[in-house]
């Protein structure tokens, strides 16, 4: 992977939690290196049930073994804070996402673009497109001061799709009993049809009022909107998974490890088979309170004009379905609409995010429609009573098996 010459601050991990109280996520491991093959095809079959298992019911998995040293991914780390601290706030503005008007991420987002309840967001992020990196389109959407690390963020976006993000799809199309090339195909253009973004993103710590005024939510519960979500594990304790009994856990840092979790899109092509992953970030614990959380993702998108249609060639996917009772676009097509491409679902959440569109329905929820689709932003939950969790505990202790 190709290193530039600019010199920039070496990134320090933070400090582990010491705190001894925490109700952790049980999320399960894929090792990555036991898939193989020139293709990435070959998958154990015993690999191929786990991960089935946990996507039909967590929506959520640790993933390890992926093929870059600890230092390089702390090299990832430094750019990340580089493109931040090293910035100055004239660029940011200058080379800014145009979030509204294209539903696109990809340049600076500011802190306060998005809100939960009349309270701005603390977050910046600054994000890659898979179609950013020519020669034009890096002098147009990013500052001069990065330009020369530009061919090594490429290189790491490129690994990411190409490596990590090819095996985990062999695994999926495997888990879907299709061809294992299956939904690499509806994502192996990204420079052309591709719309993945990597992003850097630096989570400030807001005022204390704020935090009050939220219960230390610093980012709503939601699902995110593209096909698989890569997260680059970083040691501050804040992201949470609402699990299936119905209560937030916390997800535990793992050096050089990643959290997988399914989005909308591969949702939608599974016809909610593999379930995508209701997920927030809060507040971190009282001795990592001092810290800004840096976070490096990689979200996975279909290619811009696959449509979310359901896979139904999958004898998975076709029960999956029929239990449903009700197709995932009916309306749409009664009005003799189509049914959204990756891309367009993509655009169309992007801008609606953190803009105050929802309503709170009576599950203490915020609940708004997009393209005929019922969306949820999840508050806090209510506790199940005694009754509901022991059944929920049944259920999440039997894992459906996967159909012969």
């Amino acid at each position: 992977m190709p290193a530039s010459t600019l010199d920039i601050p070496a990134w320090t991990p933070p400090t582990p939690t010491q705190q001894k109280d925490i109700d952790w996520a049980p999320l399960r491991t894929l090792d990555l290196s036991k898939v193989t093959g020139d293709d990435f095809t070959d998958v154990p079959a015993d690999v191929v049930q786990e991960v089935g298992d946990a996507f039909h019911r967590d929506g959520f998995i640790y993933a390890e073994n992926h093929g870059l040293s600890w230092d390089q991914v702390l090299r990832q780390f430094a750019i990340g804070q580089y493109v931040f601290n090293g910035v100055s706030e004239e660029d940011k503005a200058k080379f800014k996402a145009d979030i509204l008007g294209t539903g696109s991420f990809v340049g600076y987002k500011e802190q306060g673009h998005w809100k939960l309840n009349g309270i701005k967001d603390r977050i910046e992020q600054l994000n890659f497109g898979s179609q950013s990196y020519s020669p034009e389109a890096r002098q147009k959407l990013f500052p001069p001061s990065i330009q020369e690390l530009l061919p090594e963020i490429e290189a790491f976006a490129v690994y990411n799709h190409r490596v990590i993000l090819r095996k985990i799809l062999s695994v999926f199309s495997l888990v879907l009993k299709l061809p294992a090339d299956t939904l690499w195909n509806l994502s192996r253009d990204p420079e052309t049809k591709g719309l993945d973004l990597l992003r850097y993103a630096m989570y400030h710590t807001p005022p204390k009022e704020d935090d009050a005024a939220l219960g230390g939510v610093r980012l709503q519960g939601h699902t995110d909107f593209n096909s698989v979500s890569i997260l680059w594990s970083q040691p501050i304790t804040s992201l949470e998974v609402l699990m299936p009994d119905n209560v937030w856990r916390l997800v535990k840092h793992r050096d050089n490890a990643l959290v997988i979790n399914a989005g909308d899109a591969l949702a939608f092509l599974s016809a909610g088979y593999l379930k995508q992953t209701i997920h927030r970030v809060v507040a971190p614990p009282a001795d990592q309170a001092h810290y800004t959380r840096l976070g490096i993702f990689y979200f996975a998108l279909f290619n811009d004009d696959v449509p979310l249609e359901p896979l139904l060639e999958s004898e998975v996917v076709r029960e999956a379905y029929a239990a449903r009772g009700t197709g995932y676009w009916d309306d749409r097509k009664a009005q003799g609409l189509p049914v959204p491409t990756a891309g367009e679902w993509e655009r169309l959440r992007v801008k609606a995010y953190g803009q105050m569109g929802a309503k709170k329905g009576d599950d203490g929820h915020d609940h708004e429609e997009i393209a005929g689709q019922k969306i949820t932003l999840y508050n806090d939950t209510k506790a199940p009573s005694q009754q509901q969790q022991q059944q929920q505990q049944q259920q999440a202790a039997q894992p459906r098996a996967i159909r012969a």
